[in-house]
């Protein structure tokens, strides 16, 4: 947050709000609601907690226009989670660019094709054939394969990797120490040894997609494997070869999606879920973390368990089982019962 000061007047044009209060109170930083200072802005994205603002001791606070009078000044935008990432914006990052131009240690082919404003950072490698639109970042030690191709204004950070005939689409970012387009698991069994099968196929990856740090795309067998427009991938996540990735899907962290998978579009994938290989996960479909996806998802499904199945019923079923031991303790007094009188009843037959 270094050089960040501002006025609470100021802040709340930049945001495309409005002002109500002391517009003039100087905000160095910000803070959640519950630790930020005289000198700090905070927020509030659910309306239930504006009353908590009575306390707070933020300089000024970012709300809903609908919201409440809090006793302090408040910024009233109209989408308080965009407001929120526009001020971030505002603030900086802990993100070190390279500016514009190649680094003296950075390693270009002499026919790689360079757009205007392109960034190669420290020890980075283009390697022949490779072609960065304008605006393109490739950062530190990252390295851009044979006849890769990459989008306007989009970011590959340090250590990543994009092998050969790769796709990258506009504005994108890339995380560090991501992977794509190496080759995908695959191996057949001969003369009792696992042989690798070759993979000649690509990696398509569309338009403002997002890519986690040391996640990885596999390149396909033959054809591409391909992620659509606005998909937004987590940390540590593994999509194998060929599955294809539909527009504006969520991918939490450490997600593993087996070959020729297929998710359509928006699917919501909590971390740690696993999808078969060969299935169909329908539109809108949304996973609760640590699911298990071993079959096809009819679209707008709500999936939770192992494996897999209706949310509501999977939560049902945890509820019961809890009360397993109840069940079986009864079960055994009915058991009791019934053989108790089936002993009566013999013996009043043979009385």
């Amino acid at each position: 947050m270094a050089g960040f000061r501002v006025t609470a007047r100021e802040l709340a044009r930049r945001l495309g709000g409005r002002v109500e209060g002391d517009g003039e109170v100087v905000l160095t930083g910000a803070a959640a609601l519950d630790a930020a200072g005289p000198e700090q802005v905070t927020f509030v994205l659910d309306a239930r907690r504006t009353s908590a603002l009575a306390t707070s001791k933020a300089g000024a606070a970012i709300v809903a226009e609908d919201a409440p009078a809090a006793g302090m000044t408040l910024i009233r935008v109209k989408n308080v989670q965009a407001a929120v990432a526009g001020m971030l914006g505002i603030i900086g990052d802990n993100e070190s660019l390279p500016p514009p131009g190649v680094h003296p240690s950075a390693v270009v082919a002499e026919d790689a094709r360079l757009g205007e404003g392109v960034a190669v950072g420290a020890g980075a490698v283009v390697e022949p054939g490779a072609e960065l639109a304008a605006g393109v970042v490739v950062c530190a030690k990252a390295v851009v394969g044979r006849d890769v191709t990459i989008g306007e204004h989009t970011v590959i950070f340090e250590h990543t990797v994009l092998q050969g005939r790769c796709r990258i689409g506009r504005r994108c970012r890339v995380g560090p120490g991501a992977v794509i387009g190496s080759s995908g698991y695959g191996y057949f069994v001969e003369d009792g040894r696992h042989r690798r099968v070759p993979h000649t196929g690509s990696v398509e990856i569309g338009d403002d997609v997002d890519i986690g740090a040391c996640s990885c795309v596999d390149r396909a067998k033959f054809g591409a494997t391909r992620i659509g427009d606005g998909t937004k991938i987590d940390n540590l996540v593994q999509v194998a070869h060929n599955v294809q990735i539909g527009r504006g899907c969520l991918l939490a962290g450490q997600v593993g999606i087996a070959g020729s998978a297929v998710l359509k579009d928006f699917v919501v994938l909590g971390g740690h879920t696993g999808v078969r290989d060969n299935i169909t996960v329908g539109a809108g479909v949304q996973a609760a973390a640590f699911a298990a996806i071993a079959q096809d998802v009819p679209d707008g499904a709500t999936i939770a368990g192992i494996p897999a199945g209706d949310a509501r019923q999977q939560l049902r079923a945890i509820q019961m089982t809890a009360k397993l031991p109840e069940l079986r303790q009864q079960l055994r007094q009915l058991v009791k019962r019934l053989e108790a009188l089936e002993s009566a009843a013999d013996h009043k037959g043979t009385g």
